[in-house]
């Protein structure tokens, strides 16, 4: 059957008043129509993924089963109402009454020319002259050929470019440059709403080439609404036209949880830029939720684990970026060690992501993984303050710019503030380390205001800011000092 053919009539279907408010049966004979041809093929899986994104866990080929004959069913009532006269009939095989060829599997969905009485009379005419058919035959032949390459190039003209997201209830919006609507998704369970409105929509989302291939991919990062069930966050990779083509769950089970559900979320993730030696990669920062361990995976572009980190502790923010100039990209992720109870920095060779990070107490270390080998692993010392009012302090916000690496220390927890500057140059030599704006010190003055503890801000407690203990990476316990900003 010609493809632009059956491509109409199957829009046609989806536009009737037959399908009208039966949105999942349209959902499922798109998938269908779309992966007729595909390498891959249909499986009971992909349409899983296609009709229930969030509960592939617990949906089975019977469900999809159900579906296909409630779509076998709406198909019918559409032939026999207003598709009556249609050209093309789609039709639903019941693939479990075999071929009766044991090495060929029935189709999922099949495209055939309708075959009616006008057909059965035109059997009775005379035969025209094989000539004359041959002519006929290749006229026909010679028009589809130029169907066949009009669609082409109109399809390669009308290649979208998604280029912003945005979420308007349970719906992701995707557009274009211009603002014009490409697809969109709905989720039934909704979004987290901190999830997306504090950070902002754009630090969940993607738009670039990622195979390399002059198409744009989609990653967003979905979270869903809070629940009586905890859900990890998960990664969804969509083409350039709206098509799911795999997804990706962080985390895994791990002994130190002591059973706790293996659920994670996911705070960052970023694009290794693709070399001449390698593809593109995808880095994700995920930690358990409620607990302690983080997980740094590395992707490739067809959303396969290559490579894992494992940290005891907090991660909560990373960035990739070349601290040295040398035009490869580092790993930065900032946080909080476990055991320690210090911020912490973690920078990573993108070609040493592995193993879990080496702790001195036995219960804090993540087992089973080999030992890592981090580029650089640094602590930051806790202001009496924070000692005070709170279990730890967390390193956020790493920033990267003209050479130098920049983060903040949040010495106040909830909500996080009172923050410490610092700066490092790209041989990791502290430069900058002071207590930014009036906002830590006038915590500490109101904290220390009466009592026996009373005082103020000393230079000494100052300059203890300075003495960044380095556990990976330096020839010496602390960050060496370099022509510190006054």
């Amino acid at each position: 059957m010609n493809a632009i053919a059956v491509r109409q009539q199957i829009e046609k279907i989806l536009r009737s008043r037959s399908f009208s408010g039966k949105s999942q049966l349209r959902k499922l004979l798109q998938a269908l129509h779309e992966n007729t041809d595909s390498p891959g093929g249909t499986t009971s899986e992909l349409v899983i993924r296609e009709l229930w994104p969030t509960e592939t866990r617990t949906k089975r080929p019977a469900d999809v089963a159900t579906e296909m004959n409630r779509l076998r069913h709406a198909l019918k009532t559409y032939y026999e109402e207003e598709g009556a006269a249609d050209p093309i009939v789609i039709s639903l095989p019941r693939r479990a009454a075999g071929t009766g060829d044991a090495n060929r599997e029935l189709p999922w969905m099949v495209a055939e020319p309708r075959t009616n009485a006008h057909d059965r009379e035109a059997e009775d005419l005379p035969a025209m002259p094989s000539k004359t058919l041959t002519i006929i035959g290749s006229i026909a032949a010679l028009c589809v050929l130029i169907g066949i390459v009009a669609y082409v190039f109109l399809r390669v003209l009308s290649v979208p470019h998604p280029k912003f997201g945005r979420i308007d209830g349970s719906v992701l919006r995707i557009m274009d440059a211009d603002g014009t609507e490409l697809w969109s998704k709905t989720f039934p369970d909704g979004f987290g709403p901190d999830w997306y409105y504090q950070k902002g929509l754009e630090s969940r989302i993607w738009f670039e080439d990622l195979e390399g291939k002059g198409h744009t991919s989609v990653l967003f990062l979905y979270s869903p609404a809070g629940g009586q069930q905890p859900h990890s966050s998960v990664l969804i990779c969509y083409s350039d036209r709206g098509k799911e083509k795999w997804r990706w769950t962080p985390g895994r089970e791990l002994p130190e949880l002591a059973g706790s559900p293996a659920t994670y979320k996911t705070h960052a993730f970023g694009v290794l830029k693709a070399t001449e030696k390698r593809p593109a990669r995808i880095v994700v920062l995920s930690q358990h939720d409620p607990w302690w361990p983080s997980q740094i995976a590395l992707l490739d572009p067809n959303g396969k684990t290559v490579s894992e980190y494992w940290h005891s502790g907090g991660l909560g923010s990373m960035v990739l970026a070349d601290l040295d100039g040398d035009g490869r990209q580092e790993i930065i992720a900032a946080g909080a060690s476990e055991y320690d109870h210090q911020a912490t920095l973690i920078i990573l060779d993108p070609d040493r992501v592995f193993g879990a990070s080496k702790e001195t107490r036995p219960g804090f270390q993540i087992q089973g993984m080999g030992e890592a080998q981090e580029r650089l692993r640094l602590l930051f010392p806790r202001s009496d303050l924070n000692r005070a009012l709170f279990q730890f302090n967390a390193a956020i916000e790493p920033i990267v710019e003209h050479g130098a690496l920049r983060l903040t220390v949040a010495e106040c927890i909830t909500p996080l503030g009172c923050k410490i500057w610092y700066e490092f140059d790209k041989n990791f030599r502290l430069i900058a380390a002071f207590a930014g704006g009036d906002e830590f010190r006038s915590a500490h003055e109101r904290f220390y205001q009466s009592g026996k503890d009373a005082h103020a801000l000393s230079a000494g407690e100052q300059a203890a800011f300075q003495k960044v203990r380095c556990l990976v990476g330096c020839k010496s316990e602390y960050v060496p000092v370099g022509n510190l900003v006054p």
